[in-house]
């Protein structure tokens, strides 16, 4: 009898010591899930995260013939070409804050449907990120974009970034006094669905829905963006042939690239090599800091634009974002290539800040840039103080503020003091 209560009572301790294991366990589940529901994602280079492997050469290529940036995306989206597409769109200059966004949505839905989640999340952070950032997208834009991203960000259970970016689509269309009650009241119902997927109850959208019901809101008022122009660029019949000259080398490598067909004759392809090094030798010189240093303002704006154009295209080659390795010698120079393509945007923007003189649409512009990849090693902390005192002088009910979590840095939208 006792040897059966010995074990009957080792049975009941076994089972008390699995049970404290299993809570200590749950305990430690639900800590680590909570962290990871709530957790901010680091900021992510968008330039940096080019997969070469997959990138399709017969669409990556048609930039260089000239083909318009978002005809090529759209027609790499189309053919399901996701990796090519996103090349494109990280190194592009030619599109619009509006454009931009507008495809970084349209690519992470695209991801998020194929399945890579991580890829769909970096697409729907950066078109936030767009829409916190511009200095020219209108208020109803800047709503739209976070709501898409942040119902993406939703959907995949992404909450922390999610609600961050669903709390800037709120601030929006709560501050702006640009949105008519029917933009509002669309915004509000499609946060409803965002915050009920992130478990947020009704404090997260009651403000905003008393404005849109109660009939508070005043009628909206014209928004007058800036306006961010760059003069055109003089005539120059040594780059238009150099330029020429690479559309009709690039035109011959596609004509072979028959898919599945996705390397050219190393004939072609040295061609091709040859016409790009031709075309820098070239624009070095139309482009250079001498050529610049002699002209009027608006020629000098100009001229360092374009040399900041050229260089983004240098550095997409470099990291052989096009799919295909066409120069080489520039994949082996890329950190220099980085440094002059840092040194030409400071001088672009020093240039538009005597030729403009909008210090804010500048500060922006500079951030923006720099977020997105195309402004390597920019100087941060010093447009953050900037942005501050632009801030500061600003009568906008919304305001560009900096949060931190450990060492990332967000910048956020918001009409909270």
């Amino acid at each position: 009898m006792q040897k059966t209560r010995r074990w009957i009572l080792a049975i009941l301790g076994g089972s008390a010591l699995l049970l404290v294991v299993i809570g200590l366990v749950s305990i430690g589940a639900y800590a680590l899930t909570s962290k990871r529901q709530t957790a901010l994602t680091p900021w992510q280079d968008p330039t940096i995260e080019v997969r070469e492997r997959s990138i399709a050469p017969d669409l990556a290529l048609l930039p260089l013939t000239g083909a318009d940036d978002a005809e090529t995306i759209s027609r790499a989206l189309f053919a399901g070409e996701l990796d090519s597409a996103y090349s494109v769109l990280a190194f592009s200059v030619s599109l619009s804050d509006s454009e931009r966004a507008g495809k970084w949505l349209l690519l992470g839905q695209q991801y998020q449907e194929s399945g890579e989640r991580e890829r769909a999340g970096l697409c729907y952070r950066t078109a936030a990120e767009i829409a916190a950032l511009s200095p020219v997208m209108t208020d109803l834009s800047r709503a739209q974009t976070f709501l898409q991203a942040g119902t993406g960000l939703a959907t995949m259970q992404a909450y922390g970034d999610a609600e961050l970016v669903c709390d800037q689509a709120h601030d929006v269309a709560l501050y702006s006094p640009h949105l008519t009650q029917v933009h509002r009241q669309q915004i509000l119902q499609g946060l409803q669905t965002a915050y009920t997927a992130l478990g947020q109850d009704e404090e997260k959208w009651l403000d905003l829905a008393r404005l849109v019901t109660g009939g508070q809101a005043s009628a909206p008022r014209p928004q007058q963006v800036p306006v961010v122009t760059v003069p055109p660029l003089p005539a120059n019949a040594e780059v238009a042939q150099a330029e020429a000259a690479r559309k009709a080398a690039t035109e011959e490598v596609l004509a072979v690239l028959v898919p599945p067909q996705r390397e050219p004759s190393k004939y072609l392809l040295k061609a091709l090599t040859g016409a790009l090094q031709a075309e820098d030798q070239v624009k070095q010189r139309a482009y250079g800091d001498e050529a610049i240093t002699a002209a009027d303002l608006p020629t000098q704006v100009a001229l360092a634009n374009a040399r900041v154009t050229w260089l983004m295209l240098k550095l997409r080659i470099a990291r052989r974002a096009t799919g295909l390795s066409l120069v080489p010698d520039w994949e082996a120079q890329e950190a220099d290539i980085r440094e002059q393509l840092r040194a030409a945007r400071e001088t672009l923007y020093k240039l538009c800040a005597r030729y403009a003189g909008d210090e804010a649409t500048l500060v922006r512009q500079q951030l923006l840039a720099g977020r997105l990849g195309l402004y390597p090693d920019y100087p941060e902390e010093t447009l953050v103080d900037e942005m501050e005192d632009a801030n500061a002088q600003s009568s906008s009910p919304l305001r560009l503020r900096v949060l931190t979590q450990g060492d990332a840095r967000y910048f956020v939208l918001t009409g909270k003091p």
